[in-house]
């Protein structure tokens, strides 16, 4: 497929002749009791999530934080600032990451639970494995799926796509396959028998579950696919998807471990400085501090933009040192900039250029701290989908219901009081949100907003904006693409055009042209993907 993903699977392939057929032909030696040759699905599994979240999930979120306007750099020069404004090249290696260190792990895990006749580790490998492909194919459009590593036979050097529509069914399928394993229970092994289930320790139910969320959420992103896009369907997988608190897919860092061990927002992340003062010259984080945007997002409601002050900015971001308040700068403006753009559309205070006006980024609350969790996918997540489908179909009490407890239930996990919650609550009823979810583009405006809140520095954020076009009147009128454009690609005057999709790397391009197309950055980022089509 690439150079570096063929070294990666020879590796791999090398390992699985020396583990299952040819040990005593290669090594022609004793049996080392504590150094087993095969590694069994139990202790495989650990590995699946690990690099799903480290190799796949992070590296695919790590430039979008600034591309969906989460984090602002600094400076104005290096690279911090080429995702922000649009630099996108064939060096972002969302791609080989995925392929070469992570799924190649869930395909694995997914033979040896077939081996060993543990249906459970079939059923979490090919729930992984959706959302894996999900995360690429929502990011490239085609990608490849049926002349991937499959661990039984000899890999394509130059592999067929498929393209997304295909993906999409190969996806849902999956996802199909995986319930049917959980429901199967008749298990030689138990999923945390080795104690590698670091998502749910051993409950089957809350895998399935989890799996019915990934299948409401690529059912949900066919919102311009005309009779593709199926509320009922949606509705039916968020009802047998998460269904409560505490039931999110997330991968939890540790504390006082290796420095791997930790939340990357909080160190490895691009941090880890010389200097912890803002004002120093030094000191230039891959993201400074969040986005006005962001800001905005917490600090009005959709629809009036009326400000108010939701709880959760407290528990997210720092205020500034310097007077207390939240404050953020606009994409691609850097600090020289001074503040973004405010809720209303108008300008923010420009003299606002010292460190000291803005919070930090990095450890400044529930997301970037060194414990903190990522999410593959949310209790809250599902409801606000739940929200969008029913709202779709013209159940305007039941979204609101949905709607209500997807807010809700984000507010609670990041220890939000009973009292501020029903004062936010108060707030929303007050400024029209029962007559706004009469008005479709009103009650997404709701919706997106909610769910950019909750899905904070998670790249399921970039659909979401795409869904919607990049509006507006979604998303307020403080919305607008980034300053210092990259105007090679986009047109400086065309504010309707945005970024669309990612360059597949170079070593794709160069050893299976063919298959890859036109892979031109003005081409790629252009074009839109083929969900986003109506």
């Amino acid at each position: 497929m690439k150079t570096s993903y063929i070294k990666g699977l020879s590796f791999l392939v090398l390992g699985v002749l020396l583990s299952f057929s040819s040990c005593k032909k290669f090594l022609d030696v004793n049996v080392d009791p504590n150094n087993p040759t095969k590694v069994s699905a139990a202790n495989r599994l650990v590995g699946a999530i690990t690099t799903s979240n480290g190799a796949a999930m992070w590296r695919g979120s790590r430039e979008l934080a600034g591309l969906t306007q989460y984090g602002v750099t600094k400076l104005l020069t290096g690279t911090n600032l080429n995702a922000e404004t649009w630099r996108f090249t064939a060096s972002y290696f969302c791609w080989q990451n995925t392929y070469v260190y992570t799924m190649p792990n869930i395909v694995d895990l997914i033979n040896l639970g077939e081996e060993e006749g543990s249906p459970c580790f079939v059923g979490a490998g090919k729930t992984l494995l959706a959302m894996n492909f999900g995360m690429l194919a929502d990011q490239y459009g085609a990608i490849v799926i049926d002349e991937f590593y499959n661990g039984k036979t000899q890999i394509s050097l130059t592999p067929k796509m498929q393209d997304q529509e295909t993906a999409y069914k190969r996806i849902d399928q999956l996802l199909d396959d995986a319930i049917t394993a959980f429901n199967n229970p008749v298990n030689k092994t138990t999923l945390n028998s080795a104690a590698g289930d670091i998502l749910f320790q051993g409950d089957i139910s809350k895998w399935k579950r989890f799996a019915w969320a990934l299948k409401a959420r690529y059912l949900n992103h066919l919102s311009k696919k005309g009779t593709l896009y199926n509320p009922a369907k949606i509705i039916e997988a968020c009802t047998n998807a998460f269904n409560a608190d505490g039931m999110d897919a997330e991968f939890a860092y540790l504390a006082n471990g290796l420095q791997t061990d930790e939340n990357p927002w909080y160190s490895w992340g691009g941090f880890v400085l010389p200097t912890t003062d803002p004002n120093d010259s030094r000191y230039d984080p891959r993201y400074f501090t969040w986005s006005q945007f962001f800001v905005n997002m917490l600090t009005s409601l959709p629809v009036t933009n009326t400000m108010v002050k939701d709880p959760r900015i407290s528990r997210i971001m720092k205020p500034a040192l310097s007077d207390g308040q939240y404050r953020g700068l606009r994409s691609g403006g850097g600090l020289v900039g001074g503040q973004g753009i405010l809720a209303n559309g108008q300008n923010g205070d420009a003299t606002k250029t010292n460190g000291n006006d803005y919070g930090s980024f990095s450890n400044s609350g529930f997301y970037t701290k060194q414990t903190s969790p990522f999410p593959f996918i949310t209790y809250s997540e599902v409801k606000l989908i739940e929200a969008e489908a029913r709202l779709r179909s013209g159940d305007i009490s039941g979204a609101l219901t949905a709607y209500e407890e997807g807010v809700k239930s984000n507010m609670r996990k990041l220890g939000v009081t009973d009292a501020e919650i029903a004062s936010y609550w108060s707030a929303q009823l007050t400024d029209g949100l029962a007559a706004h979810f009469a008005n479709l583009t009103q009650g997404l405006s709701h919706i997106m907003r909610q769910k950019y809140i909750t899905l904070c520095l998670n790249p399921e954020t970039w659909v979401d904006m795409r869904r919607s076009d990049f509006s507006q009147a979604i998303y307020g009128p403080s919305l607008k693409r980034p300053l210092n454009l990259n105007t090679v690609i986009f047109d400086a005057n065309n504010d309707n055009q945005w970024i669309r999709g990612m360059v597949y790397e170079t070593n794709e391009q160069t050893r299976n042209p063919d298959n890859v197309g036109d892979n031109s950055e003005k081409y790629r980022l252009l074009t839109p993907l083929w969900w986003d089509k109506n």
